[in-house]
């Protein structure tokens, strides 16, 4: 069983937890779209929050704001406990990306802070952080570009 970051209310202090919401979590086939995805996307770099929100919204498109940022949240949990990734961002004048140090809960909590806090404007919180690849991310990464090329090439008859 997973931890997933509504399980944690202590960190939930800026998430809009008693909204009602019609429509239910997204399911976990949509979420393994949405790394699959991400992950191909990563390949040609760190990705901010923003490109997750995205693809959340997109993969779910009838979901309430409040849906949307729970599940890029449950999400970015879920990917950096598997490993698949690194939260961070880009320092310095070479805009190097550089992994965050916190643990995990302090880490989405820094993020939920921005990302829900100022969720109607998205230039507050669009770059206020990134995911990077991990080396066991990448593999995975590669090994689904590698699936998708193979899904292009004409089958041998």
């Amino acid at each position: 069983m997973r931890a997933r970051y509504s399980d944690f209310p202590q960190l939930q202090s800026y998430r809009l937890t008693y909204a009602i919401c019609t429509v239910t979590r997204m399911t976990s086939n949509t979420r393994e779209v949405v790394r699959n995805q991400l992950l191909i996307d990563a390949l040609g770099g760190p990705i901010d929050l923003n490109a997750v929100d995205r693809r959340v919204k997109h993969d779910n498109p009838a979901a309430p704001p409040v849906e949307v940022q729970n599940e890029t949240l449950d999400a970015i949990r879920e990917w950096v406990s598997d490993e698949l990734f690194r939260i961070g961002a880009p320092v310095g004048k070479s805009q190097r990306f550089e992994a965050w140090h916190h643990s995990l809960d302090h880490s989405l909590h820094k993020i939920s802070h921005v990302y829900v806090k100022h969720y109607g404007d998205p230039e507050k919180w669009m770059f206020s952080a990134w995911l990077s690849l991990t080396g066991k991310g990448e593999l995975l990464a590669r090994s689904l570009e590698e699936k998708d090329i193979d899904g292009y090439r004409p089958k041998a008859t």
